[in-house]
């Protein structure tokens, strides 16, 4: 079950609008209309609307929802833009984080993007509106198996050079393209790779994005 604690200027504690408005954003019209079913069958709970991110909500930017919904099918980077972007739209809103595809690192930086409530899309329904409610009410929620993934992040071995260019791969960039970039030559690019692969312990370029994203070194 999720865990709860005070969010500093949450407003009153215990204090629950008689309608909670949520907003629901995910990627497939399944998903969105499987989570708006689940919540706006319960009392006290209206769905303003849904879409894959802001921009796709008709009148998204304004509306005024108290618990914004937002699936992530994995913790990388350029998921969390979808988080950025809710933000700047819905700075006054909770966010709720429904993470997919759990990993120590997607799940720290979850954590560590202060959004109000991060849960598991194993989420059982009545889980998803008890953290719905509870962020209405101003509390902060982290789902029990997010936490458990938390703690089993590890110290990151890779340097920052060779974290960039994990990362640069990771986009599908080629060494020689890397090397352009950075102002490097290829070599010095192909022994940071070489170096990071190592100390993963991967079978190459690929492999190591693999064992760094789950280990939340990227």
């Amino acid at each position: 079950m999720p865990t709860a604690a005070r969010l500093p200027g949450s407003g009153l504690a215990g204090t629950e609008p008689d309608t909670i408005d949520v907003l629901i954003l995910a990627q497939g019209t399944l998903t969105r209309s499987g989570i708006a079913a689940m919540v706006s069958c319960r009392a006290g709970i209206r769905v303003l609307g849904d879409g894959e991110d802001v921009a796709s909500v008709p009148a998204g930017r304004r509306l005024r929802p108290h618990v914004v919904v937002l699936c992530l099918a994995d913790g990388s980077r350029s998921a969390f833009e979808k988080l950025r972007n809710a933000r700047e739209a819905f700075g006054a809103s909770a966010i709720l984080l429904v993470m997919g595809a759990l990993s120590s690192g997607g799940t720290q930086r979850a954590l560590e993007a202060n959004v109000a409530g991060v849960i598991s899309d194993d989420a059982s329904a009545d889980e998803l509106v008890e953290a719905i409610r509870r962020l209405s009410r101003g509390q902060r929620i982290v789902g029990a198996d997010v936490a458990v993934m938390s703690s089993a992040r590890t110290a990151n071995p890779l340097t920052p050079r060779e974290s960039e260019l994990l990362g640069l791969a990771a986009e599908g960039e080629s060494p020689e393209e890397s090397a352009g970039h950075l102002h490097l030559s290829v070599g010095t690019v192909r022994n940071h790779l070489l170096s990071a692969v190592q100390k993963t312990g991967a079978r190459n370029r690929l492999d190591a994005v693999r064992i760094a994203r789950a280990r939340g070194w990227l």
